[in-house]
C-alpha cells in the first residue's frame, strides 16, 4: 500500500475529527473583556445543520478509507468537503455582512458588547479543507491499491 494512500486517509479522518469537535463550539462569542451573552433559538443539542455537517463528514472519512482500494471514490470526500466548506463559508459572509459583528453593540442593560465569531467556523473550515485535500492527494497519486488492473505490455512482442 502506497504512503499517500494512507496519508490521504489520515487526513480525511482527521477532517472528520474537527468536523465534529467544530459542530460543539460556539460560532458566535463575546470578545474578551466584554460582558455580555448571546442567546440562540436552540437549547444546546444539535441542530440540524450540525448534525448533517457531521454524516457529511463521516461519509467523507469513510469515502476516503474506501478511496484505498478503489481511486474513483476520492471523489466522496471532495464534494462532501465542499458542501462542509459551503456552510461556514455562507455564514461567515452573512455575519460580516451585518453591523453587529466586531463592533460594539448596546446591551439591554444599557452597556456595550462586541461580538466575534467562535471557533465553528475556522473547525469546518479545516475539516472541510481537509476532506478535499485528502481527496486531492488520492487522485493526484497515480496507482491503485487494485494491481489486477494494470496490464503489462511485453515489448519484444510489439515488434
Amino acid at each position: 500500500m502506497n504512503r499517500q494512500h494512507v496519508v490521504a486517509a489520515a487526513l480525511a479522518v482527521t477532517g472528520f475529527g474537527a468536523i465534529v469537535f467544530g459542530i460543539y463550539q460556539d460560532a458566535l462569542h463575546v470578545a474578551q473583556m466584554y460582558d455580555g451573552t448571546i442567546e440562540t433559538g436552540w437549547g444546546g443539542s444539535l441542530n440540524h445543520e450540525e448534525r448533517l455537517l457531521a454524516r457529511l463528514g463521516a461519509l467523507g472519512a469513510v469515502g476516503s478509507v474506501a478511496a484505498l482500494r478503489w481511486r474513483h471514490l476520492a471523489v466522496v470526500p471532495a464534494v462532501t468537503g465542499a458542501i462542509v466548506l459551503f456552510y461556514p463559508l455562507r455564514a461567515i459572509v452573512q455575519w460580516t455582512s451585518s453591523p453587529e459583528l466586531y463592533t460594539e453593540v448596546p446591551t439591554h442593560d444599557g452597556g456595550v458588547t462586541r461580538i466575534v465569531l467562535g471557533a465553528e467556523p475556522f473547525l469546518l473550515i479545516a475539516g472541510g479543507g481537509l476532506l478535499v485535500g485528502a481527496a486531492f492527494l488520492r487522485w493526484r497519486s497515480n496507482s491503485n491499491s487494485d494491481d489486477s488492473s494494470s496490464v503489462t505490455v511485453d515489448e519484444s512482442a510489439s515488434t
